[in-house]
């Protein structure tokens, strides 16, 4: 290949360039843009194509820059196109040119590849054959994945059981079809191999060849083992006297645990009954002798037989399925009107060769007279047919157009998403001239002649003769950028893991298990150690006066894997040396997706505890498991925590989701109060995922249940919204970065560590379809889906990944340019890597040969740098292990941190919406401990608190213990009580024939995290006799809960009303002149709330209504003891008080009171409210009195205590 000189080459030429990394390619892409538009070209006849959104934006950028560069340069010495179009007689036309393209860049055509499809495809609709109204889809997946699901319901659902099983023993179900197939069933130009194969039902015939072993089995099996052992033709170390029987006795072991549709697996590393076929004793029994003859040997070669027809009948079905998902993906599209991004292409390319091709490459030709293509490597054979077509045949125009191919092929590494590399070496073929950059503006000197030396180690590099390696050099000027004391550093350095210091395998390598587990941890020593070191970088080439301290923000390390990035994140944290990822993938993947749906879901629904600790259990509120355990033991917190998610809940629907969640996020627990225990990972991801859900809820005008209903979906990838979902960078401050190799290509890092290049590629599984290019078909795509030829096809798929493998691992040693450091050493499967077969040629059998090959890269300093010693640009450290506690210090910053003073003092708000929660936990820590009341009647001591001497349980009901003894305590047990009464019926517990209570029970004790299954009889139980046990009033009236209709209750009643002056001094007072009430004043006035005016808030668990009185009912699950007589008025009372129910059932009353006296005309207190009862549920018993509290406050305190609270 010639070196390019951009400035003569012919511009109207079908023309390749290789652009090896680091040599400028995206500056030659501008350099010819701008020849372009000097030469006559308008600037929107000239079509930029590359593959992303990003490259093209970049493109635009540079392209743009360039020319506005040579406007602005009127000396001809700044830039080398100056300088060329300065010296032509017509520079001032050339001027005028470029400066009308800078004026009319909006029009430039720079677009990727789908763009210009789809463009084209839109523009000459008629010509194409395309709907003018077609609509983008961004995600087949969703689409693929219901033409999959529909392919299993039709055509193999019906399918016989044993053939059911036989598909799922080898993998054939949706989820596997949907990864296996989907990359594949876009590609048209492919032939796939087997073309047919015949679907024959032998599922009858393998059950009677099985049922005929089985009997074999069971009654001649010393008899088969005699005839095999007996027979001295029979190679005795396949068939040893330990081996037969455990072989029969295994198949019959089979055959017992699957009966009717046992399956054998016929291969060597299958099933023992494969050993007994006829075929496998033959191949074992030495020549001249008489091979062993049985039923049974004949009846395993048959079963050997059907068993290939069954693998006959799965790749029928591999071969439906691509007929049936053509067809029926074709339906979805023509209903919806609607293609995918695949389809572009496609369609053009049909296009190009359908009836109108003509007229549509005419069209093409008018408006676009020349092409220029980025990334010309990563193009499959469709898309460089389109723009052959176009671009490259005579028969577009007589006049070749100017038509650019500009890539790398050794940077080929896309392969897994479509790209092909066979495409631009047939490009090369038609290419009327091919250049090469010879330069490389990237990589200090000494780094890039360490890479030439590794590439050069032996002939094709990258094992296809057509991908040459060819040396770059560097410019004069460049200067090796890594010092230390003014003299350069080997910039290529092996720090080499010695087997002496791991187990080895069988092999005598590095167990692979063994070397993931330290290899972070030796990498993490090994930047340490770089960081503590006396190392600079120069900030500028050719300007050795200007550098550096090296800091982690001048290192990147490249690993293949996200697992792999995120060992080497926390190696890296547990030192102290930030670092951050940069990973692929979708924010919606992330931990802290889930943890904001769950966040989202307590919010929308504050009443259900479930949801509401599943938030708390997040990082953004960080409660651990004691203290969710803690939080059921502490009805008040729990209530605080719900009120609170109710003020989230209003501030969603008043203001909108981003005031919410801001107003969540700086409460006191929230993620900004403790952002610094928190990783910046985790605080990027919220931030992310919270401006996508701000910009769904204002583009789609979404409520609060749908906006949940679209973020939930989009933790599902099938219908996932593409783009912004992509995970950002996490940090720009000076971290060592972490990202993949096929991420990095492109981009640029001073250092560069490589600690990965050992492991070899991935293993090619057993019943994978074989994708390969065929070189006795001049490289045409074939599919092998199983057939005679399988091994040949695998040998050329291993071959072709083999060299991807060799691509990526020039990626990555490009990447670097001042310093690229490798973790090497005699790892598992380092022989089989890319770079262990270019170092290692005969093998990586000892450290000591591997140190050897390593001496061959050694190159003399001083051809570089004259005066300095001998020394190799590449350096071997031996990584000796060490123990230290050393972590890194960053260097001190200089400069003084800004920052806004914190308020610290409490500002009390003077109107706020409070609730009965809210007023009692506020002052919760100044509660003294609770304490049996010393005012309990000495009948009550001898029921509730003591035991009596002589006294036999079994004689007193109340010494019964209670039917929910084992149920758990806390929130949670209250929690599911007032579900399962919610959603009861009272009146009919046995609807329709079915125990609903046994079933709400079992549902909800499922919900709420309840799994011990012996809980569901004894709370069954509990909850009937709480419906059977009679309610009386102080007048003597009662009934049952089962007595109350459905029209009769009000379930969890909502209420709010105003509070003009709540004084919790006022009220203590209140309750201390009423009788009695002394002990409860006491408590009340020790609550934190002192005043407060507003509204107060809250639900009542049921009002119901009963032979014309109202009536307030609660149900409390408080464990009082495990007897029913713990169960006394004496305990209940006190645990009113301790807990302020008194206050609470208070406040019920005022607010039902108010709402009956402005619904119900002539409404009277006296006559129509019948009282508050107070259910301690666990101490309820029909005919008992036990776990009833009632209290009907008379009418004169109820309006003194709405008084006090200045409501009317």
């Amino acid at each position: 290949m010639k070196p390019l000189d951009p400035f003569s080459l012919d511009l109207e030429k079908i023309t390749l360039i290789e652009a090896s990394a680091g040599t400028g390619k995206t500056y030659t892409i501008t350099t010819l843009f701008a020849r372009l538009i000097a030469q006559g070209y308008s600037i929107e006849s000239i079509l930029v194509v590359t593959f992303t959104e990003a490259a093209a934006a970049e493109l635009k950028l540079r392209i743009r820059k360039r020319l506005s560069s040579f406007l602005a340069d009127n000396t001809g010495n700044e830039d080398e196109l100056s300088a060329f179009f300065n010296a032509q007689d017509d520079s001032g036309l050339i001027r005028q040119r470029i400066a009308y393209a800078v004026s009319s860049f909006d029009q430039a055509c720079i677009m990727t590849i789908h763009s210009f499809c789809l463009q084209t495809l839109k523009e000459n609709a008629f010509e194409s054959r395309t709907d003018f109204d077609i609509e983008l889809l961004t995600d087949s997946a969703w689409f693929f994945d219901q033409v999959c699901m529909d392919f299993f319901m039709t055509r193999i659902n019906d399918q016989d059981s044993l053939f059911l099983k036989y598909l799922a023993q080898k993998g054939v179900t949706p989820e596997n079809f949907k990864v296996i197939f989907r990359p594949l069933v876009s590609r048209k130009n492919m032939d796939i191999i087997p073309d047919t194969a015949r679907f024959t039902d032998v599922c009858d015939s393998y059950r009677d060849l099985t049922q005929k072993i089985h009997y074999i089995l069971k009654n001649h099996k010393q008899e088969i083992i005699r005839l095999i052992q007996d027979n001295k033709g029979i190679d005795k170390r396949s068939y040893t006297k330990k081996n037969l029987p455990a072989w029969l006795e295994r198949s019959l072991e089979k055959f017992n645990a699957q009966g009717r549709d046992t399956l054998f697996v016929m291969t060597e590393k299958g099933d023992p009954l494969y050993k007994f076929t006829r075929s496998r004793l033959t191949s074992r029994t030495k020549a001249g002798h008489n091979v062993p003859t049985h039923e049974l040997f004949n009846l395993c070669e048959n079963l050997l037989d059907l068993s290939s027809v069954l693998e006959t009948n799965v790749i029928s079905l591999k071969l439906e399925f691509f007929s049936f998902f053509n067809q029926e993906l074709d339906k979805i599209k023509l209903t919806l009107g609607a293609c995918f991004f695949d389809d572009l292409i496609n369609d053009l390319a049909s296009a190009l060769e359908g009836p109108g091709q003509d007229q549509l490459k005419a069209a093409v030709h008018e408006k676009f007279k020349a092409c220029l293509i980025d990334e010309f490597q990563d193009t499959d054979p469709a898309q460089y047919g389109i723009f052959s077509r176009l671009f490259a045949s005579s028969e577009v125009s007589e006049k070749k157009m100017p038509f650019f191919m500009i890539g790398d092929p050794k940077q080929a590494i896309y392969g897994f998403r479509g790209g092909d590399i066979f495409a631009y070496l047939f490009a090369c073929k038609e290419s009327d001239q091919i250049f090469t950059l010879e330069q490389n503006y990237r990589s200090a000197p000494l780094l890039v002649e360490a890479v030439n030396n590794i590439f050069c180690l032996g002939p094709n590099p990258f094992l296809f003769k057509e991908i040459e390696f060819t040396r770059v050099g560097t410019p004069k000027t460049a200067v090796n950028r890594l010092i230390e004391k003014e003299l350069p550093v080997q910039p290529l350095k092996f720090t080499f893991v010695e087997r002496k210091n791991f187990p080895l395998d069988r092999q005598g390598y590095i167990k692979k298990e063994d070397a993931l587990k330290a290899i972070p941890k030796i990498l993490a020593l090994e930047i340490l150690s770089t960081l503590n070191s006396k190392f600079r970088l120069l900030l500028e080439k050719g300007d050795e006066e200007e550098n550096i301290v090296v800091n982690p923000g001048d290192m990147a390390v490249l690993v293949r894997t996200n697992d792999q990035a995120e060992h080497i994140h926390q190696a890296l944290t547990d030192l102290n040396i930030p670092s951050y990822l940069l990973k692929t993938g979708s924010v919606f993947d992330s931990r802290e997706a889930i943890e904001l749906h769950d966040i989202l879901l307590a919010v929308y629904e504050p009443d259900h505890f479930g949801l509401l600790k599943a938030a708390l259990s997040s990082s953004v509120f960080g409660f651990s498991l004691g203290m969710l355990a803690d939080l059921d033991q502490d009805e008040e917190t729990l209530w605080r925590w719900q009120d609170q998610f109710r003020e989230y809940k209003d501030t969603w629907e008043q203001k909108g989701f981003v005031s919410m969640i801001m107003d969540l996020f700086h409460c006191d627990q929230g993620v900004v109060r403790v952002s610094s225990e928190l990783s910046e990972r985790v605080l990027t991801n919220f931030y992310h995922l919270i401006e996508l859900v701000s910009q769904a809820a204002q583009h789609q005008s979404l409520s609060m249940f749908y906006l949940i209903k679209w973020y939930k979906a989009q933790l599902f990838k099938e219908s996932r919204e593409e783009g912004a979902d992509e995970l950002r960078l996490e940090s720009d401050k000076k971290a060592v970065a972490i990202v993949t190799i096929h991420k990095s290509k492109g981009l640029e890092y001073p250092m560069v560590y490589l600690p990965y290049l050992w492991a070899g590629g991935r293993k090619i599984k057993a019943d994978d379809p074989i994708l390969f290019h065929d070189p006795d078909m001049d490289y045409r795509l074939r599919l092998d889906l199983g057939s005679s030829d399988r091994e040949r096809a695998v040998a050329l798929r291993e071959l072709e990944e083999t060299a991807e493998e060799k691509r990526l691992l020039y990626v990555a040693l490009t990447r670097a340019s001042a310093m690229c450091c490798i973790l090497w050493g005699g790892f598992s499967s380092v022989g089989n890597s890319a770079l262990g077969s270019l170092l290692h040629p005969k093998g990586c059998i000892s450290d000591t040969i591997m140190l050897q090959n390593l001496d061959r890269l050694t190159i003399p300093m001083d051809s570089i740098f004259s005066g300095s010693c001998e020394e190799s640009s590449v350096k071997v450290n031996l990584f000796t292990p060490w123990e230290s506690d050393e972590k890194y210090i960053p260097p001190e910053q200089t400069g003084t941190d800004l920052g806004a003073r914190y308020f610290q003092r409490q500002i009390t708000p003077d109107w706020q919406i409070s609730s009965f929660s809210s007023i009692i936990t506020a002052g919760s820590w100044l509660q003294p401990e609770t304490v049996i009341s010393e005012n309990v009647a000495p009948e009550d001591l001898s029921i509730d608190n003591i035991k009596i001497d002589g006294l036999s349980k079994n004689q007193d009901p109340l010494n019964l213990e209670i039917c929910l003894k084992d149920f758990p305590k806390g929130a949670g047990a209250g929690d599911f009580f007032h579900a399962v009464f919610e959603d009861l019926d009272f009146t009919d517990p046995n609807f329709m024939g079915l125990d609903s209570v046994a079933i709400l029970v079992k549902e909800n004790l499922s919900k709420f995290g309840f799994t011990d299954t012996n809980l569901a009889k004894p709370v069954t139980t509990a909850v009937k006799e709480i419906l059977a046990t009679s309610l009386v009033t102080d007048t003597g009236e009662k009934f049952r809960l089962q007595d109350i209709q459905m029209d009769q209750r009000f379930t969890e009643l909502e209420f709010f009303f105003n509070v003009p002056s709540f004084d919790i001094a006022s009220m203590g007072d209140l309750f201390a002149g009423e009788p009695g009430g002394d002990t409860y004043a006491r408590r009340i006035i020790n609550l934190g709330t002192s005043s407060f005016k507003g509204f107060i808030k809250g639900f009542i668990d049921l009002v119901i209504r009963h032979r014309g009185k109202w009536y307030i009912i609660d149900y409390k699950s408080n464990f009082l003891g495990e007897f029913y007589g713990d169960y006394g008025q004496t305990a209940m009372k006190e645990a009113m008080e301790t807990h302020h129910y008194i206050l609470q059932y208070h406040l019920y009353l005022t607010a039902l009171h108010r709402y009956l006296s402005l619904r119900l005309k002539n409404y009277s207190y006296d006559r129509d409210f019948g009282g508050v009862f107070y259910l301690f549920i666990r101490g309820m018993k029909p005919g008992q009195p036990q776990g009833i509290f009632f209290h009907r406050p008379e009418k004169n305190f109820l309006s003194k205590f709405m008084t006090t609270l200045g409501s009317k």
